[in-house]
């Protein structure tokens, strides 16, 4: 039996450990996948972010205006810094001319041949590569020299360059750079960002070919030892890059994941199962052996007994049940007499006991007859209040409901009929100050309104000195000011309703305030803030609109105006910033003035702005050309020592009905320049 029972669980444990084994193996294979997917993501995302600041930074005025300007270079030596400081990947960065003549560069080395390689590796690129998506490249160095070698030791990495230009392309235009900002990774930025997700026995390689190959660790690795490993590839890509830069990444792990230690562990087990069942076995035989003896005599005594025979010799047994046999018999008369006297007692107590069971049966009956009446009334006021809770409920959920939805245009409509369906008996009025619109109202008098709209406080609910009809809610913002007013309608306003109404109210009054500073914060942002006309954005939009409602209705033409300040850069310079701002209000209001009703005003950026034409028409364009020419050497401002400077700029367009769109801006910009020549020729002269 003993065998029986170790045999089954010495097959189930060996089982089991192999078992085990197999899901660790399985656990680790899965690590492996994880661990590349993870490292292959925290890459991709590290160079996006990259990416993305170094297109804003391509963008930045100063750094354009530092390429030709040698009183910049702090700021471009400041911007390099505050790059590399802020990009973990990056450790050094060049900002160049157009002719490859280094500028300025941070953690770099000046002078060095390497950068005209790249600049021979771009060329190449640009001559091969087809449908680009973004103007950044990015290479791969090997044994070149970009930075200290204390920052680079094994002079391997990527490069990324930037073309900078003078400003921002339209699409459909085609420049030369001015500059090329180029930021170094070293490999060993790559293994800093790769080893925190590496454990003991981990560990990674990056290949770009059979020669340029680096390895990643975590800790003391033996690398020859037996491992698994997982190959996949990484595409150094997103919307910003010009042509993709692919790396082979393998990831490697110790198969020793203690499978070893398993089988060892199985053999152990093993070998003592076998040990335990030997044992097992002999000590049982001893055991019974020992114990069969002694019983077997004092079963022979007990069957005497039974017969009758009480003179059974006596033998020395090992336990005492022999003896207490004895005594048993001896003593079981006097035992059976002494009961039964106690089993008469006991009856005796017992029927007492049913007695005094029945009289307390009784007061029970009739404590629970009084607990159920009890229970009752107190069932029904429980009823009442989870009803009166339910309903609240309801409200609560409707009005969750209503304010996920309130971005509808028709707010104060969508007011009224929620609050309807919440207390259709009730009046409801409701009326907003942000858009001076009047009120709605469904159920109310409208003299009513009027009359409660003059009793208005800052507080959240006011009405009729004692009348009880009309309530009004204040919908007060975060600064207590008043954005407008709920009335209710309804003779009887228990305090639940009136804390469901106030709730509402509190949650509507965020809402508006929510709404009203969206819609400020839209406007700031396609606006202007020094002449408050609309900015690059909004002609972006705009722009791109005009060229779908002309492939929907190729009829329905549309112009464009390009206008550029005239002496800006010389009144800034004689009278400083903020008569060089004046100088830009006061064009834009003239060509405000100019432009009728359907056309709209924009300032691009620094002195140029554009006016586009709803009905663009050459001779439109022509006729708001002569008004501009007209306008512009009529009006002067003074500066503060009375000195007066004229007012003058330079006008460019092109019309869709003659003009490609994809090139409206370039034919609009090159006929600018050209009356700006012509103004600059006639002042000279």
């Amino acid at each position: 039996m003993l065998v029986i029972a170790v045999a089954p669980a010495a097959m189930i444990g060996g089982l089991l450990l192999k078992q085990q084994i197999d899901v660790e193996k399985n656990y680790q294979t899965e690590q492996l996948k994880r661990l590349s997917n993870t490292i292959g993501q925290e890459i991709n995302y590290r160079f996006y972010v990259l990416s993305t600041s170094l297109d804003v930074l391509s963008r930045d005025r100063l750094l354009v205006q530092g390429i030709d300007n040698f009183f910049l270079s702090s700021h471009v030596f400041a911007t390099l810094e505050s790059l590399v400081d802020n990009a973990p990947l990056v450790k050094s960065a060049y900002l160049l001319d157009k002719d490859w003549d280094e500028v300025e560069n941070y953690n770099g080395i000046s002078g060095i041949e390497s950068l005209k390689n790249i600049q021979t590796h771009l060329l190449k690129q640009t001559r091969l590569a087809r449908n680009l998506k973004g103007d950044q490249w990015i290479f791969n160095y090997y044994d070149e020299k970009l930075m200290s070698h204390k920052l680079n030791p094994s002079e391997r990495g990527v490069v990324v360059v930037v073309p900078v230009y003078q400003s921002t392309l339209t699409e459909g235009l085609k420049k030369d750079p001015l500059g090329y900002l180029v930021v170094v990774i070293p490999m060993e930025s790559l293994g800093k960002m790769i080893k925190p997700y590496l454990s003991n026995g981990e560990w990674v390689e990056l290949n770009r070919s059979t020669i340029d190959s680096i390895l990643f660790t975590a800790g003391e690795n033996e690398h020859n030892a037996p491992s698994m490993s997982l190959q996949r590839k990484i595409v150094l890509d997103n919307e910003y890059v010009a042509d993709a830069l692919n790396y082979e990444l393998i990831v490697y792990m110790d198969r020793e994941y203690k499978g070893d230690q398993f089988t060892q562990s199985l053999k152990i087990f093993t070998i003592l199962s076998l040990i335990a069942i030997a044992l097992g076995l002999f000590g049982a035989g001893m055991t019974y052996r020992w114990v069969s003896q002694p019983l077997a005599a004092l079963m022979r005594i007990v069957r005497e007994y039974s017969r009758g025979n009480y003179n059974v010799p006596k033998r020395n047994l090992r336990f005492m049940e022999f003896y207490s046999v004895d005594n048993l018999i001896q003593e079981m008369s006097s035992t059976i007499r002494a009961q039964v006297k106690n089993l008469a007692v006991t009856n005796e107590a017992l029927t007492n006991a049913v007695k005094a069971q029945e009289e307390a049966n009784v007061q029970l009956t009739n404590f629970n007859d009084n607990l159920e009446k009890k229970v009752q009334e107190k069932t029904e006021e429980l009823s009442t209040t989870l009803k009166r809770e339910e309903r609240r409920r309801e409200m609560m959920q409707s009005l969750i409901a209503f304010f996920s939805k309130v971005q509808t245009d028709d707010l104060r409509q969508l007011v009224i009929g929620q609050l309807k369906e919440l207390y259709p008996d009730a009046g409801w009025a409701v009326k907003f100050h942000y858009d001076g619109k009047g009120w709605n109202y469904e159920d109310v008098p409208f003299h009513k309104l009027e009359q409660l709209e003059l009793l208005q406080t800052n507080r959240d609910y006011f009405n009729y000195q004692g009348n009880q009809l009309y309530h009004g809610f204040n919908l007060l913002d975060s600064d207590n000011k008043s954005l407008g007013i709920l009335v209710m309608q309804a003779p009887d306003l228990q305090i639940d309703d009136f804390e469901v109404i106030s709730i509402f109210s509190n949650q509507l009054a965020s809402t508006l305030e929510g709404k009203i500073l969206n819609q400020e914060l839209k406007r700031i942002a396609i606006t202007d803030s020094l002449t408050e006309l609309a900015n690059r954005k909004a002609f972006d939009i705009d722009f791109e609109a005009y060229t779908k409602r002309l492939k929907r209705y190729p009829e329905r033409h549309f112009g464009l105006c390009i206008i550029d300040v005239n002496g800006l850069k010389q009144a800034n310079d004689l009278h400083g910033h903020k008569m060089g701002d004046a100088l830009l209000i006061a064009v834009g209001n003239i060509l405000v003035s100019a432009c009728r009703n359907t056309d709209k005003v924009y300032r691009l950026g620094g002195d140029e702005y554009a006016i586009l034409l709803e009905d663009g028409s050459v001779a439109a364009c022509d006729k708001l050309t002569e008004r501009l020419h007209c306008e512009r050497n009529k009006h002067v401002i003074t500066t503060e020592d009375n000195q007066t400077i004229k007012v003058s700029f330079a006008v460019g367009y092109s019309c869709s009905d003659s003009t490609c769109v994809s090139t409206m801006f370039h034919v609009a910009d090159e006929a600018m320049y050209q009356d700006k020549m012509a103004y600059y020729a006639n002042n000279n002269d």
